[in-house]
């Protein structure tokens, strides 16, 4: 929801170009697909380009859309290779392994069994207030930190980024970006791309951010241990407005479902009665959720000058909440639900946004002239798409400043 107030204005001269944020907030592998078809509705819809903004912020799944994005590859790009039934999409997406078991990290894990056990039985028998269930959860100790090895993703932005923009470096992409990792160790949230965080190569930055507790494993970097960059907020929204931001796009996809009907919903009952992981979902988005809300109207007081907008999907949506965040293989049903409820969203309230558009020198064209469908790109090889893309940030810019 925008925040009420009037965007910055300079003291002396002509009023300058208002600055724009696009921030991309966490929500797995499905969160991230939804915000790829949010941002291909946006560029049916407003007159400057996605890829014409002043600063992308991306945490957790959320920084993989803002990395691709700053580094100039269009929505419609990741939309058809979101969309891509053959896997054979000029980006490679569908068909690079992104993460992997990492077989050898329980190997050498395993390989401590015998003397974790030993420790956890003697302790057990021997020391007061110690059971044998202390010994179940000790078997804990020989798993990795993480399930998963996230190494795929880092490896495929890197070779993307080396082809794209000849390096994978914070300061070779178009626009700036900052991507937001929590320091496991510390707890403190960490945005790579800021003054003093720039060496850090882009890819391994998003590998960090996207390190979901207990399924990723932590990513060191520099000889620290990095988690998901959504533990400490959800979109860290304030990222953008200390960078001097006038109006922040938002696109959040975790919301709770709100079964209001119970017994006679449409989940066929109580949340409850679906299971632990439904139970365990629910609580984590009514959290993370909570926790945005607080942060909007604080930032609605501290700073009324900024304009905030939050696109996410509807509490009754139940296609954004029945699908897993981590499945992959829902993108394509995912990437065409959020172009389409993008354009309801902005449909529902056109005249608002608008007016809100237009403080920031920014046309919103009808949503309900928007194409149901959006059309492919018309060109296949990486080379053409890039100039492309270039060439819609020249575009945009030019009728910015005419504008």
């Amino acid at each position: 929801m925008p925040s009420a107030g009037k965007a910055r204005r300079s003291k002396k001269g002509p009023p300058r170009r208002k600055k724009v944020a696009l921030v991309c907030a966490g929500g797995g592998v499905t969160g991230a697909v939804y915000e790829i078809g949010c941002l291909r509705a946006l560029d049916e819809l407003l007159g400057r380009s996605v890829l014409d903004l002043d600063l992308y912020v991306g945490i957790s799944g959320g920084a993989v859309v803002a990395a691709l994005t700053a580094a100039g590859i269009s929505p419609g790009q990741m939309y058809d290779e979101a969309t891509s039934r053959s896997g054979g999409a000029a980006l490679g997406m569908t068909a690079a392994p992104l993460y992997g078991l990492g077989a050898l990290e329980f190997l050498k894990r395993s390989a401590r069994a015998p003397k974790v056990l030993t420790e956890a039985i003697t302790t057990a028998l021997t020391a007061e207030g110690r059971n044998l269930s202390d010994v179940a959860w000790s078997v804990f100790e020989m798993l990795p930190p993480g399930l998963l090895d996230s190494s795929g993703i880092q490896k495929f932005l890197h070779q993307l980024f080396r082809s794209r923009l000849r390096g994978d470096s914070f300061r070779k992409l178009p626009r700036r970006l900052l991507v937001v990792a929590v320091d496991i160790d510390t707890g403190e949230a960490v945005a790579f791309g800021l003054d003093g965080r720039t060496d850090v190569p882009v890819s391994k930055a998003v590998q960090a951010s996207v390190a979901l507790p207990g399924l990723y494993r932590p990513v060191r970097i520099d000889g620290r241990d990095y988690v998901d960059g959504g533990v400490r907020k959800t979109a860290h929204i304030n990222l953008a407005i200390q960078n001097g931001a006038d109006l922040v796009i938002c696109i959040n996809p975790i919301v709770p479902f709100h079964n209001k009907d119970g017994e006679k919903g449409p989940l066929g009952g109580h949340i409850s009665r679906r299971g632990v992981t439904w139970v365990l979902d629910q609580t984590l988005r009514i959290m993370l959720h909570g926790r945005m809300e607080l942060g909007l109207q604080r930032y609605a007081r501290e700073h009324p000058e900024v304009d905030i907008l939050v696109i996410e999907p509807t509490r009754d949506d139940m296609r954004m909440f029945s699908y897993n965040i981590m499945r992959y293989s829902a993108r394509k049903v995912v990437a065409e639900h959020g172009y389409r409820t993008t354009l309801e969203f902005f449909a529902r309230d056109a005249e608002r946004y608008r007016t809100l558009f237009a403080r920031h020198g920014i046309r919103m064209a009808d949503p309900a002239l928007a194409p149901e469908v959006p059309p492919r790109h018309p060109h296949r090889s990486n080379l053409a798409r890039t100039l492309d893309a270039s060439l819609d940030r020249l575009d945009s810019r030019l009728r910015s400043r005419r504008g």
